[in-house]
Parts: structure tokens; C-alpha cells; sequence
């Protein structure tokens, strides 16, 4: 074997090593991002169907603290806005809550904790507590947050009032008019729609986004309907 053709298997052999190399780190760059994005809709699904049944389960009656509130806090991918109601069931609270059969408050919003090992944590936090039976010093907000999800990076909420008709156009649906806070005492909207930014599959990437639109069965009820 001359040296010649020694250089040309040398050069070949490190050129079939390269391909061989970028076509696995590929592969596995390919596979991460599959289990991220496994993960994230996973994850994602299982905090939307839990606000779903919260909000489908709020329950109103005529008195002070039983309606909606929602602080808005922007419509960006970081946006913060906070949600209370009143409801019923286990949803967002457990099923070994004692007070999952009577009515309580919640209250869902995106916030900074600290762990037991000391680490800051950003993600969809929930608190809550019963309305019956309280001291007359309560303060709701004193009750401590419990973290549903990490992989939530923001939050964003819109409502539609029951007592807004919107103008129909012949052959055309009708505009729905989403406000970006509620401001009404002691009343629940028709609908709220619900926006998720969960982390983006790859760094730099826009964050993923999943949306839904939940409608309240007591909001004709709340506004005296």
C-alpha cells in the first residue's frame, strides 16, 4: 500500500466517522426534542382538563365572594394573569381534600417558589380554601400555593360577558367581544378562554402554546337570566 493510497483510507475513514457522528447526534438531538415535546403536551393536557373541570364546576349564589375575578397581567407568552372563583368537586384541589364536597375558592396564577432544596421554580400555582366555617381574621391571602406544573411558563385568560348580545350579520356568525378582565361583583362570565405557554421544543424557539374556551353553566344564573 502506497502512502497515497494510506492518506486516501485515512481521509475516507474520518469522513465516514464525521457522517456517521452528525447523523447520531442529529438523531439524538431529534429524539430529545420528540420527548420534550411528549412531555410538554403531556404535562399540558393534564393542567388544561383540571382548569376545564374547575371552571365547568364554578358555583354561584347570591352572596358576596361567589362571582369570578381575573387580574390581567398582559397577553404575552409571560403573561401572569390571575384567575378566583368559586366550585365545587375535586378538580385542582384533590380528592382528599376535606372541603372537595363544599363550596370553596380558588385561586390559579403563575408564580416564583423556592424548594425544599432551595431552588427557585417557576410554574402554574393554585390555593384554596373553604367559605363556610372560616375566622372571622381569614386572610385568603395568607393560604399557601401548591405548584400543579413547572413546565408552565405563562397564563393568559380572557372572558365573555352573558349580557353582552353581539350584532349578527345575515349568513355571518356572530363577532365575539373576549375582555381581558371582569370587573363585575359577585358574577360569572359566560365563557373564559384559557391560554397555556408551555417551554419551546429547542432554545430560542417560540413557546408552545395550547388554548382552550370553557363555558360556565351558572353565568345566565349569575346575571339574573
Amino acid at each position: 500500500m502506497t502512502l497515497v493510497e494510506l492518506i486516501l483510507a485515512v481521509g475516507l475513514m474520518a469522513l465516514v466517522t464525521t457522517t456517521a457522528f452528525l447523523a447520531y447526534q442529529a438523531a439524538v438531538r431529534a429524539w430529545r426534542s420528540g420527548m420534550e415535546l411528549s412531555n410538554s403536551i403531556h404535562q399540558g393536557d393534564y393542567i388544561m382538563e383540571q382548569l376545564v373541570m374547575g371552571l365547568r364546576s364554578a358555583y354561584w349564589r347570591a352572596a358576596p365572594g361567589y362571582g369570578f375575578m381575573l387580574s390581567d397581567d398582559g397577553d404575552s407568552a409571560s403573561a401572569r394573569d390571575t384567575i378566583r372563583w368559586t366550585k365545587l368537586g375535586s378538580s385542582l384541589i384533590g380528592s382528599d381534600s376535606p372541603y372537595a364536597g363544599m363550596p370553596h375558592a380558588v385561586e390559579v396564577t403563575v408564580q416564583d417558589m423556592t424548594d425544599a432544596r432551595g431552588k427557585q421554580q417557576t410554574g402554574l400555582a393554585v390555593r384554596s380554601w373553604r367559605l363556610d366555617l372560616q375566622q372571622a381574621d381569614f386572610e385568603s391571602e395568607k393560604v399557601p400555593t401548591v405548584m400543579l406544573s413547572t413546565r408552565v411558563l405563562g397564563f393568559n385568560c380572557r372572558t365573555l360577558d352573558p349580557g353582552e348580545q353581539n350584532s349578527r350579520i345575515e349568513n355571518e356568525k356572530p363577532e365575539l367581544k373576549w375582555g381581558d378582565d371582569w370587573v363585575k361583583s359577585n358574577t360569572l362570565p359566560a365563557a373564559v378562554e384559557i391560554t397555556l405557554f408551555l417551554p419551546p421544543i429547542e432554545e430560542g424557539k417560540d413557546p408552545l402554546e395550547m388554548k382552550r374556551i370553557v363555558r360556565l353553566p351558572m353565568a345566565a344564573q349569575s346575571a339574573g337570566r
